[in-house]
């Protein structure tokens, strides 16, 4: 799974997107940009990862059997529904609730300061 960097908070809040506190203890985002763009590309990874059985049970599934025998045999589940699935079972919070405590200003001053360095060493 990719992990959320908090200087990337200010993006995802931008988007509107979703902050997931306990992926297998990562954090991580799905938001429009992200590598994560929706929920299915975090499914597609997440399934790769872990397999599709542990996200069936993460939802609260008995497996994945059960799991696409509810998505396939009834009321067709829309990708809101398999977000707010997510959303619960792996701490979501929305991104937009989140302060934003990194500094970007002392970032961008750290930043140009080690290019001025960089310059003067001639790199």
């Amino acid at each position: 799974m990719i992990e959320f960097d908090d200087r990337d908070l200010r993006d995802l809040q931008d988007v509107d997107g979703i902050l997931l506190q306990d992926v297998h203890g990562q954090r991580v985002a799905i938001g429009a940009g992200f590598d994560y763009e929706n929920v299915f590309y975090f499914m597609h990874d997440y399934f790769k990862e872990y397999g599709e059985e542990d996200f069936a049970q993460q939802l609260g599934y008995e497996d994945d059997i059960d799991m696409y025998k509810s998505w396939f045999s009834g009321i067709p589940v829309h990708e809101d529904n398999i977000m707010d699935m997510v959303y619960e079972s792996f701490t979501g919070i929305d991104a937009d609730s989140l302060p934003d405590n990194y500094d970007h200003e002392e970032e961008d001053y750290l930043e140009a300061e080690d290019h001025k360095l960089d310059q003067e060493r001639g790199k």
